[in-house]
């Protein structure tokens, strides 16, 4: 796949955000159950999530009590994303480019991406990862 076929593809999914929302799937519970334990999640845990789209996975990460830096290339999925987890206090959610974004706030105990993380440009993505995490934190 080619940088503009990549780029092109990755900003469909903003394209109907609602729509997105109404219908794309969540993520099996047991996916953060998983994660908790392996990664150390808790209330205590900074994470940082590329690709929220509307929140699927953001929401389960916000019960566990995380605080939460949740990003999205789409202003549209961002905006649905704060819609959905308004209730959580611990949950900001930016709209950004992952290659574009910087951190203010030091670094996380993890990064994390469900389903957007080959959307990255690859000469970025890992280095960028690992420079957000704090020593021995996760990239998922």
């Amino acid at each position: 796949m080619t940088d503009v076929d990549r780029e092109m593809l990755r900003t469909t999914f903003g394209q109907d955000a609602e729509l997105y929302d109404r219908w794309r799937p969540g993520y099996p519970p047991p996916l953060f159950t998983d994660l908790a334990t392996l990664a150390g999640l808790g209330p205590d845990a900074r994470v940082l999530e590329v690709g929220c789209g509307t929140g699927q996975a953001t929401l389960p990460l916000a019960r566990l009590g995380c605080t939460v830096v949740a990003m999205d290339l789409s202003s549209s999925m961002a905006a649905i994303a704060r819609r959905n987890l308004a209730p959580f206090p611990n949950v900001t959610v930016v709209a950004s480019a992952f290659e574009d974004w910087q951190s203010s706030d030091g670094p996380f105990d993890a990064v994390l991406s469900a389903t957007a993380f080959h959307w990255l440009d690859p000469e970025v993505r890992m280095i960028k990862a690992a420079e957000l995490l704090r020593p021995g934190g996760t990239l998922g």
